[in-house]
């Protein structure tokens, strides 16, 4: 397994020859590279550029990564670190970023973020309560106490919330900026990497995690991060 680091409304991975195909998601990204790099953004201007440099990408923006490698740090819109990022882009699609010097292979990640001039805090936004109580039953995963995919139905949250399965999704949206289905989606790519970090077998992870095998657990975090699992990983043990 590479370096990972998780925390509530951040993934911190630290990679060695990362080269992904055009990809989008619903997560700020933090590229901090250690050698070189070469990043493509697509912008409403056209295709963006940028070579050895850090960078912020704003949510749900195309791009294309390669770096020999580094730090890629993905971030929860509403977090509070996702809060600081969104003050830095302005509106923008992306940002270029300063940093005093190149990250450790073993940085922390309240080190990472101070690279980029960002403090480390944990989730104090206040949400909705029911909201806040169906994030605190997520985060048991981080504790590897997965929830078993029977129970994340947006019917099934409804009902444990005493909502209505319309009114469940338009106050989870309002409370999170995008909707319970692609944010669910990213929590058990959470779980599944929780799980492999604790040695089970892909085939298990993927179970755990809601995908009906370790292919489609794939093929998901292809499309989500332009890169299949089995590939990310096999890259780093080879180094």
């Amino acid at each position: 397994m590479p370096t990972v680091i998780i925390e509530p409304g951040i993934l911190a991975v630290q990679t060695h020859v990362l080269d992904t195909t055009s990809h989008q998601h619903t997560l700020q990204q933090i590229t901090l590279p250690i050698g070189s790099v070469h990043l493509n953004v697509t912008t409403a201007q056209g295709i963006q550029s940028y070579n050895n440099t850090a960078i912020i990408i704003k949510e749900s923006v195309p791009h294309q990564l390669t770096m020999h490698a580094g730090w890629v740090i993905l971030i929860e819109p509403t977090s509070q670190v996702g809060l600081q990022v969104s003050a830095m882009l302005a509106g923008q699609e992306a940002y270029l970023l300063n940093i005093p010097h190149a990250p450790d292979e073993f940085s922390h990640l309240p080190t990472l973020l101070g690279l980029c001039n960002l403090r480390f805090q944990q989730q104090t936004h206040q949400y909705d309560p029911r909201i806040s109580q169906l994030l605190k039953h997520l985060d048991q995963c981080l504790a590897g106490t997965c929830i078993k995919p029977a129970h994340w139905l947006a019917k099934d949250i409804a009902q444990q919330l005493n909502l209505s399965q319309s009114r469940f999704l338009h106050l989870f949206k309002e409370n999170m900026g995008l909707a319970w289905r692609p944010y669910l989606l990213w929590r058990r790519l959470i779980c599944a990497i929780t799980a492999l970090q604790a040695d089970h077998t892909a085939t298990q992870a993927a179970y755990m995690a809601g995908f009906s095998d370790s292919a489609h657990l794939s093929r998901t975090f292809k499309k989500q991060f332009g890169i299949t699992l089995q590939k990310l990983l096999s890259q780093n043990k080879s180094q």
